[in-house]
């Protein structure tokens, strides 16, 4: 299979899950209505928070299905992603912070979404709350104690100690006020409703973005537990508890990776819509329709994932495809290179890769860490592209997108408005 035809399969993939395709199909026709006796069945004031990587296009979502009905929109995301379909919007206000690891426009952005929910406390306000990948970062308001400069080194410690991302917000939410259902809180008695997109792999709506709007059942303990073994300089930091949001609606998540990696597997079995072939034979669009088997998503060390795809690539059939949606860890030492968790996986497999075998790492938001692209696709050939030995001394300093971009492996680097974690995906021709 070519690396365009798989690269294509993920980008349909990506395209069938819009964010504001997925929830403007979540929400009803309308906003329910207030329930307060003085103005039982008046229809509420509609405001609405997005953030994440995904935050312009499900803002758009939601203008599109409830219009009128909504008084004004905050959305919050990150630096180049595309803001054109909500920017002429004069209800909208967007504002930018950074990634992965929060600056002082991320707190400034927190305020922001802080004092909005305060201003719609009301029985008779509606908050709807747009939640996806990269929220933990764009809105970071410390808690009593913890300093900016604190949420960044223990952000930054835990991702480089290899720490799943549950166990990252955990930590994130005891040492907020805006995660962990503190932005719900802000707007009691307002009802708060959330929609997330996943970027969490078996994860619950409360691991999305740290869960700002919805109730939170992690403790202090467990928190505590976690930074004294991935960032055990900073154990001793005050955190501080969670809880309940009474006047948050049970959220719903619209997308996640799970999702995608099944998505990504239909368009393998039939990556044109017209003239679908038997499986194993060339389409009339030039492509292969494959036989896919959808592995169960992972969040091992990049290694691992290596070993198992090399493994499997050596038993794989003609005509055959894997899938797997991931949020691999990576421990990474410092000093290390400007690479990234799809770079470097990519790298790995692509040193024992067998002749017809192709291989994508993806990050779905476009931004595959620090490495300056969007992950890699590599087959047979880029040991001989790259160089064994360039290959093995870039893996070594952590440093393969550099590596990727010089073979013309790397993927693009490009905002993608969608955050639904890493997709792999293993073909044989």
């Amino acid at each position: 299979m070519s690396r365009r035809a798989v690269e294509d399969a993920v980008r349909r993939a990506l395209a069938r899950l819009a964010p504001s395709a997925r929830v403007a199909g979540a929400l009803p026709d309308r906003p329910p209505r207030a329930g307060a006796p003085r103005r039982s069945g008046a229809p509420r004031a509609v405001s609405v928070v997005a953030i994440g990587k995904a935050a312009p296009s499900m803002a758009r979502g939601a203008i599109e299905r409830w219009g009128d009905a909504i008084a004004d929109v905050l959305v919050v995301t990150t630096d180049g992603t595309d803001v054109a379909s909500v920017a002429r919007d004069p209800r909208v206000e967007i504002l930018v912070a950074a990634h992965p690891l929060p600056d002082r426009r991320s707190a400034r952005a927190a305020e922001r979404c802080l004092a909005r929910a305060r201003s719609c406390a009301d029985r008779d306000r509606l908050l709807l709350v747009l939640v996806s990948g990269g929220a933990s970062s764009l809105v970071c308001a410390p808690s009593d104690g913890v300093s900016l400069r604190d949420k960044r080194a223990v952000t930054r410690a835990m991702i480089a100690s290899g720490a799943s991302i549950q166990e990252i917000n955990v930590v994130r939410k005891h040492l907020s006020r805006i995660k962990g259902g503190g932005l719900a809180r802000a707007a009691f008695p307002a009802r708060v409703v959330t929609l997330a997109s996943s970027d969490v792999i078996d994860g619950a709506i409360a691991d999305v973005g740290s869960g700002p709007s919805v109730a939170d059942a992690s403790s202090v303990a467990r928190a505590r537990r976690l930074l004294a073994r991935y960032a055990p300089r900073y154990a001793a930091l005050p955190l501080a508890a969670t809880g309940r949001a009474p006047n948050a609606a049970i959220g719903r998540i619209v997308a996640s990776p799970e999702e995608l990696a099944r998505a990504v597997a239909r368009e393998l079995r039939a990556p044109r819509s017209e003239g679908r072939a038997p499986r194993g034979e060339i389409d009339s669009g030039g492509a292969r329709a494959f036989r896919v088997r959808v592995l169960e998503p992972s969040q091992g060390s990049v290694d691992r994932l290596a070993r198992e795809y090399v493994e499997a690539a050596r038993h794989l059939r003609a005509g055959t495809a894997i899938v797997r949606a991931a949020e691999p860890s990576l421990a990474v030492p410092d000093g290390a290179g400007r690479g990234g968790r799809s770079t470097h996986l990519a790298a790995l497999v692509g040193l024992e890769l067998p002749r017809g075998a192709t291989f994508l790492a993806a990050a779905t938001d476009g931004v595959d860490g620090a490495s300056g692209t969007g992950g890699a696709v590599v087959d047979a050939t880029f040991v001989r592209r790259a160089g064994e030995a360039a290959v093995r001394r870039a893996l070594a300093r952590y440093d393969a997108g550099a590596l990727h971009l010089a073979a013309k492996t790397a993927l693009p680097l490009r905002p993608s408005g969608h955050n639904l974690a890493d997709i792999h995906v293993l073909a044989m021709t």
